[in-house]
């Protein structure tokens, strides 16, 4: 294949929520979770931009109606092994990732004559994000061995090699663009000593661009004015602007949470899409799956921290827990016994490498942005556990009050009626702080769910701005784009939050939720957030959290 579409290398994350319409209910079929492309190829609809390079030619041309039955497209048609007469040719196994939301179902030929040897189908839930297939024809005077690679919605790639006996051997690589489909690229933020690489999905159609890491997917609408394209990032004081030149892009990230010089350049390149859900069926790789107790930083100033990671194929997605948090949604590559984890969240960049050695992690750095470094190591230890987020803060008074004001400057008090004969949450959190903004979505629901049966939230905001117009503009913007339904003040400065809430002994974490019955009086505490990309933490939290408060309710 040309370099110039290899050179990204082991750099693949699936894309994902493309809906493969392959699932349909009117064919019998023996086998499930497989794609039947005759019916995929009539959904298609929109031209496709082809290009075959052979060789060293490169040829690109535009089809407006293409046609599936060409000797080009027609293998992904003979790749449907899902036939009566293969019923019992396939063996199927399947992996799940909990903590990206993925499934991959894997079929394998058990009959040296069949020319599909092999398939993976990646799955989210009930909709197909990847399809990979392996092709191979032997006669005696003639190889061909494909891989196939399709992504609903988006394209597909075949590289193809042949082998006339008495000749030599041939080979031709071909992708297939979908007309004003969105298209998987890649960004590379240069922090100066490392490069982060974050996926992305840009569709021109609607101009906008699409983050997606694990089960979290981050839409941001694009503006443009002349050449340069705009993305004002949700939640965030943050945004993107770049140019795009063909397949590469070029462009800055302004952090303003972090002053208005903190300024981080990037590059990106549109991936190839066997680059995005390519499935090496023979290879091997590291077992990652698991908890690892984790350590960060040097001797002596060492933390904490519970790894969570999953492996399908070659990709990684995991997080890190630590006593007053999460990491978020981390997702990444396998390269030999090294990997890297990575996430963009619009503010907050994170990148975490190392290398495996059995039942160890070593050389392990993490990087935040290009204002944080640290090492880490790991080793696997399934039964590991932090201390319980409900015991790390002590309350120091059960019964308080408070004043605070709302956006409009008009003082709230937990003693206003509203709020008597009660069960209230109150939610201590920053704008700056992602944890907080996985707290606010759950509470949000929390909120309706309970709220007229007598639950109340208030949120205590602690800005980093001491002006009060400031800190509400950044508040102003949290309560827009996650629609908060809830009572929200400005409190003070996060510094100034354990002066101020003294009723528990210390503020430990961005967030700590203080929950208050009926009477007023402190029941629980709960430090920090494991968010949805803890998978069974997050689970768990919920399920306990909705317990509770329903018993509190019903007194």
């Amino acid at each position: 294949m040309n370099n110039a579409l290899k050179y990204i290398g082991g750099l693949a994350i699936a894309l994902s929520l493309f809906s493969c319409t392959g699932e349909k209910k009117e064919i019998v079929r023996p086998f499930t979770d497989v794609l039947n492309f005759d019916v995929e190829a009539k959904s298609i609809t929109g031209g496709v931009t082809k290009t075959v390079i052979q060789a060293e030619k490169v040829e690109t041309h535009f089809l407006q109606n293409p046609n599936w039955d060409s000797i080009e497209l027609k293998p992904f048609i003979e790749a449907d092994f899902n036939r009566a007469a293969n019923k019992d040719k396939y063996i199927r196994t399947e992996e799940v990732s909990e903590l990206a939301g993925w499934r991959d179902v894997k079929w394998i030929s058990t009959n040296e004559k069949l020319p599909v040897k092999s398939a993976v189908y990646r799955y989210k839930d009930s909709t197909c994000i990847g399809a990979s297939i392996q092709v191979q024809k032997l006669s005696k005077g003639y190889d061909l061995m494909e891989q196939l690679t399709y992504i609903p919605n988006a394209g597909y790639a075949i590289e193809n090699i042949q082998n006339l006996r008495e000749i030599s051997g041939e080979q031709f690589y071909l992708s297939g663009e979908f007309e004003q489909k969105p298209q998987p690229w890649r960004m590379f933020f240069d922090i100066g000593n490392q490069i982060i690489p974050v996926n992305f999905e840009f569709n021109e159609a609607e101009k906008t661009i699409t983050f997606h890491q694990g089960k979290e997917k981050i839409k941001v609408q694009l503006s443009k004015h002349t050449t340069v394209y705009h993305a004002e990032m949700p939640v965030f004081q943050s945004y993107l602007e770049f140019e795009i030149n063909g397949d590469e892009l070029d462009g800055e990230f302004h952090n303003l949470d972090k002053g208005d010089d903190y300024i981080i350049p990037f590059t990106g390149t549109k991936l190839p899409y066997e680059t995005v859900f390519g499935y090496n069926m023979d290879a091997t790789y590291p077992d990652f799956s698991g908890k690892w107790e984790t350590y960060f930083g040097e001797d002596g100033k060492k933390s904490a921290a519970l790894g969570l990671i999953d492996r399908l194929g070659d990709d990684l997605i995991g997080t890190f827990a630590t006593e007053t948090g999460d990491y978020r949604f981390l997702q990444g590559k396998v390269v030999g016994d090294s990997f890297w984890l990575s996430t963009f969240d619009g503010s907050h960049l994170f990148l975490f490498n190392g290398k495996i050695n059995g039942d160890q992690i070593t050389d392990g750095h993490f990087y935040s942005g290009t204002h944080y470094h640290t090492i880490w190591s790991a080793k696997r230890n399934d039964k590991f556990e932090l201390t319980n987020p409900d015991e790390l803060t002590e309350i120091t008074q059960e019964s308080f009050d408070f004043t605070f004001p709302d956006l409009r400057g008009e003082p709230v008090s937990l003693s206003d009626e509203r709020f008597q004969n009660k069960v209230v949450i109150i939610q201590i959190l920053g704008s700056w702080c992602p944890n907080c903004m996985d707290e606010t979505r759950y509470f949000q629901d929390l909120f309706y769910r309970y709220n007229a049966q007598g639950l109340e939230i208030i949120g205590l905001a602690f800005e980093r701005s001491k002006e009060f117009e400031k800190a509400k503009e950044s508040l102003e913007r949290v309560i827009l784009d996650l629609d908060v339904p809830y009572t929200m003040l400005i409190a003070g400065t996060p510094k100034e939050a354990s002066d101020i809430l003294t009723m528990i002994d210390k503020v430990k974490s961005f967030p700590t939720s203080i929950i208050l019955d009926k009477t007023g009086k402190v029941v629980k505490v709960h430090t920090g957030f494991y968010g949805p990309s803890t998978g069974k933490y997050y689970d768990d939290y919920v399920t306990e959290t909705e317990a509770f408060i329903e018993e509190l309710l019903i007194q």
